[in-house]
């Protein structure tokens, strides 16, 4: 497993992956704050991970705002490790290959969730 220790990394992995719908190059932090939560949706990861539901809420606007290479600044440590924290789990979740079990699971949690298990 990959361990992604700087943002660029983090956005570099999204763009090329084909899990997230990502179309354009990520320059800033809400770019990739987003298509970290929507590659979070997606129901491989989705079943077995949703800590990252409402991980923008908690970032401040002023980091948001940052491009990804001015997003290293000292006052914005925690906010860093928490995206990494989450890339990290939620990326090699994206990227693995499916079992049985992991297929069955993810049908159960769309049920559970009222949703068309089919779709």
């Amino acid at each position: 497993m990959k361990d992604f220790n700087s943002l660029e990394s983090v956005a570099q992995a999204l763009e090329e992956g084909d899990f997230s719908g990502v179309d354009t190059d990520i320059e800033t932090v809400e770019e990739l704050v987003d298509a970290l939560v929507a590659t979070g949706d997606i129901d491989q990861v989705f079943v077995s991970h949703d800590d990252h539901l409402g991980l923008k809420d908690g970032l401040p606007s002023e980091f948001l705002n940052l491009l990804l290479s001015e997003a290293t600044k000292p006052e914005f440590e925690d906010e860093l490790e928490e995206i990494l924290d989450q890339a990290n789990i939620i990326i090699p979740l994206a990227n693995r290959e499916l079992s049985e079990d992991d297929i069955d699971d993810i049908r159960e949690d769309k049920i559970y969730r009222g949703e068309d298990p089919d779709d």
